[in-house]
């Protein structure tokens, strides 16, 4: 069994985020501005992943799930979080994480 069972895809988060966002849906409107915001930056993290993992292997970057999705806390007074895109290559199961925020413990070899 592999890792990606605990995981969402892109497409159920934002599902279940949608379901989260409605039940304090003012709220939430106040506060982030609208249910778009979210979507619009998982969207971007999204399409660069995409592109940047089509530029890393340009020849197979079959995928082999779809795109994974996790939030990240930021850390800060914010109390916000930011989203990392997880890809798969079909061949061979490279795995990348793209994430607006440093994930130092991945860098390592």
């Amino acid at each position: 069994m592999d890792w990606e069972v605990c995981f969402s895809t892109v497409e159920e988060y934002k599902r279940k985020l949608f379901e989260k966002y409605t039940t304090s849906q003012e709220y939430n409107d106040f506060v982030i501005g609208g249910f778009n915001v979210l979507t619009d930056k998982i969207d971007a993290i999204l399409n660069y992943a995409l592109e940047n993992f089509r530029k890393e292997f340009p020849h197979n970057y079959e995928s082999r799930c779809p795109a994974m999705i996790f939030p990240l806390p930021r850390g800060d007074e914010s109390n916000g979080a930011e989203f990392a895109i997880i890809l798969k290559r079909d061949e061979d199961g490279d795995t990348m994480v793209y994430s607006p925020l440093p994930l130092s413990y991945l860098e390592r070899s």
